[in-house]
């Protein structure tokens, strides 16, 4: 394959829940204790803690007293209002996580101020923000741990949202801890939670060129979606599959596409193995297994489709042996855009 044509690719694993797509591209106890006393938490140690708790760990590198947050309000929208959702529901005044700002979140937020001594004004504002946000560490557990766990996943760093701080949670603390300047101590105290809430602004650039975001649908894996975005922008998005119907990464030949970073190895038209027609080749990737247990390497991955040789279409179903499978009018569509931009040569897969 000539190498204007290698593309390389990132993945960043998603969110559990999700129903799932590919693309570029939240709490009342009274102030000063702990959201502490969700359901499972393991020991007084390990409870969420609220921000003005004094702060054990090492101050973040380029800390900033003076934090920027997000204002939300009725009619937002977006993986910040999650995460505000889920830190209302901590705090004790339940709303669904749906990431849409309704009134029902605002009488939330407007209960959970006047709890606070904060204006009602039912706007989640600097202080507000301050109030709600909760530290997190390893062992903690509840509504605070999944909003970090999936804004984590949507800021590049994937992991389950399963509410519980564990060791997958912890790695991807301090990568996105170290990608964004912070010190990487694995716990999500303010500045890590403002760095999440912003999505890294002012430390890491925008993402430019093109990008492929694959989100899976834990629980119905062919309910998936791959997305194409242009310079952090949707163009287009699709109904994507992958595995024969399990979600284990480490099942050969039937698991779906194990999460990682992943490089472009080439694309066709017309390719005649067991792949045929439309496909673009991914490199390797080892799957994560369960602690103790060893993993294997993934091979032959591929987003392609069901057809002939030469493109016509034999479709069937959306299962796929581990790899990313449209059908073949979106297949096609996916190369008649990256065609029309030259097959650019940072081409970034996120797969969560």
């Amino acid at each position: 394959m000539n190498a204007k044509y290698r593309t390389t690719l990132r993945i960043t694993a998603a969110t559990a829940a999700s129903a799932g797509m590919l693309s570029v591209l939240g709490l009342t106890t009274p102030a000063g204790t702990a959201a502490a006393h969700e359901v499972g938490t393991p020991h007084p140690g390990h409870l969420a803690q609220p921000l003005n708790a004094p702060h054990t760990g090492k101050k973040a590198v380029g800390a900033s007293h003076a934090r920027h947050w997000p204002t939300l309000r009725s009619g937002s929208r977006g993986p910040a209002v999650r995460a505000a959702q889920h830190l209302l529901t901590a705090r004790g005044h339940a709303v669904k996580a749906d990431g849409v700002f309704g009134s029902h979140t605002t009488a939330a937020v407007k209960a959970f101020q006047r709890r606070h001594h904060l204006n009602a004004d039912g706007v989640v504002g600097t202080s507000t923000w301050n109030a709600v946000i909760v530290t997190v560490r390893s062992g903690s557990r509840g509504h605070a741990v999944t909003a970090a766990q999936q804004l984590l996943t949507v800021r590049g760093h994937a992991v389950k949202a399963d509410g519980v701080f564990g060791s997958r949670t912890t790695a991807a603390v301090k990568a996105f801890q170290r990608r964004h300047h912070l010190n990487a101590d694995g716990v999500v105290g303010p500045d890590t939670w403002n760095a999440l809430a912003n999505g890294g602004t002012g430390t890491t650039p925008a993402p430019r060129g093109y990008m492929l975001k694959f989100v899976k649908n834990w629980t119905a894996p062919g309910n998936s979606k791959l997305a194409l975005y242009h310079d952090g922008r949707l163009v287009t998005s699709y109904r994507a599959g992958s595995g024969m119907g399990s979600t284990n990464e480490c099942a050969r030949n039937v698991g779906w596409l194990p999460s990682g970073t992943y490089k472009v190895l080439g694309h066709q038209t017309d390719r005649n193995t067991k792949i045929k027609g439309y496909a673009i080749r991914l490199a390797d990737m080892p799957c994560h297994t369960k602690q103790g247990k060893r993993g294997i390497t993934r091979g032959d991955l591929f987003i392609h489709s069901n057809m002939t040789k030469d493109g016509e279409s034999r479709w069937g179903s959306y299962k796929s042996n581990g790899c990313i499978k449209l059908t073949p009018a979106d297949i096609k569509n996916l190369f008649a855009r990256l065609n029309q931009a030259r097959w650019p040569g940072s081409l970034t897969l996120r797969v969560g």
